[in-house]
């Protein structure tokens, strides 16, 4: 072929990776360049041991798998998810995480096929760098925009039906998306919907809002019953005599079959969970589950401690430029069991590793929605 001909094609992208590799070959024998020379043999037929694999054939991903934590006759399970590193060193991370090609074009392309995908994307390095994104103003800038379809709009019916899903709404996902896109009820059939199961729906969806306006303040007492206020205003426990709507319960109560603090102590240890959070120099995602463990121990409300616990857990998240994290409820008997092990001092890594995994699931939504943009 002529060297003309040759030089065309590789110009007019009229040939395939492989074809073109070794067409440049034959140009390159003419230049005696043994450099340029030895990368396409490379490039064609592998990298070898020893040899620079160079930084476009290397990329990252996840590391997957399923795993199980305690004895055999008592453990958790997760299976097919986003392995959590914890606070495994960077450098291990970078080990674990790193892909590296070495194969030859011909065998990168074989594989390419089994996953039915092209070279290209086979090896394309993630460039989704979430630490880029504030998140906050981008569920603020969506909250005002009114818009279906995006971050904000999933995660009002993501956190509503997951977080009142865990303590017994008896709404379907579908319900709940129906009941916060068109302000009504879709009804199923031969059963019966609890109205306070409807109300709660409704007023989490005010309770996310006011929680994404004022997420970047400082967290306080007031704020907290506040919360609790927007939650439970309108349910049948806000006409009971002895039900506290927005303060502080006044008969006691347990979680787990663990005894919580006692009512006439709430205000004290309340006090102390704040002032410890407050003196903390620097607030990471292990410091947000920490105070959630110790804010399910104190209780501090008659109802409603787990889904405020768990919106205050995510608008400090946000308020650290942290990723957010909902607990979904396939995963409740996990985060149940991590709560009882972190509050009676036997094993902080379930908790831990649950609410990493939430992390996780909630990155992937934040990539879907709005990616690098």
């Amino acid at each position: 072929m002529a060297k003309s001909k040759i030089i065309k094609d590789l110009a007019n992208g009229e040939v395939d990776t492989i074809t073109a590799l070794k067409r440049a070959k034959v140009l390159v024998s003419a230049l005696n360049n043994t450099e340029i020379s030895k990368w396409l043999d490379y490039e064609i037929s592998g990298y070898p041991e020893d040899a620079a694999v160079p930084s476009y054939r290397k990329t990252h991903g996840s590391l997957m798998g399923s795993y199980f934590k305690g004895s055999m006759a008592s453990h958790m399970t997760w299976t097919n998810i986003s392995l959590p590193l914890g606070k495994m060193p960077d450098e291990t991370k970078e080990i674990l995480l790193s892909v590296v090609f070495q194969e030859g074009v011909e065998s990168l392309k074989k594989l390419a096929e089994i996953f039915n995908v092209s070279i290209d994307e086979l090896i394309k390095e993630d460039d989704f760098d979430i630490s880029r994104i504030n998140i906050l103003e981008v569920l603020r800038e969506q909250k005002n925009m009114k818009l279906k379809g995006n971050l904000y709009h999933n995660t009002q019916i993501t956190f509503a039906y997951n977080t009142n899903h865990i303590e017994g709404s008896k709404l379907t996902e579908d319900q709940t998306r129906y009941i916060y896109e068109t302000n009504t009820l879709l009804a199923e059939k031969d059963s019966i919907t609890d109205l306070d199961d409807v109300l709660e729906t409704s007023n989490h969806f005010k309770l996310v809002d006011y929680m994404l306006d004022i997420a970047d303040k400082k967290l306080t007492e007031k704020m907290i019953k506040e919360f609790h206020k927007i939650l439970k205003e309108g349910t049948s426990d806000s006409r009971k005599d002895w039900f506290a709507v927005g303060d502080y319960k006044k008969l006691p109560n347990e979680v787990g079959g663990l005894k919580t603090t006692d009512p006439k102590y709430v205000e004290r240890d309340m006090k102390k969970l704040l002032e410890w959070y407050e003196s903390l120099k620097k607030v990471t995602i292990y410091e947000i589950i920490e105070f959630h463990a110790k804010f399910e121990k104190i209780h501090p409300f008659q109802d409603g401690n787990g889904r405020i616990g768990r919106i205050i857990a995510f608008k400090e998240c946000l308020k650290n430029n942290i990723v957010p994290f909902i607990i979904l409820d396939k995963d409740k008997l996990f985060y149940y069991r991590g709560l009882n092990q972190y509050q009676t001092n036997k094993e902080k890594g379930y908790l831990i590793d649950t609410c990493l995994n939430a992390q996780d699931q909630y990155t992937e939504m934040i990539k879907y929605y709005i990616g690098n943009k």
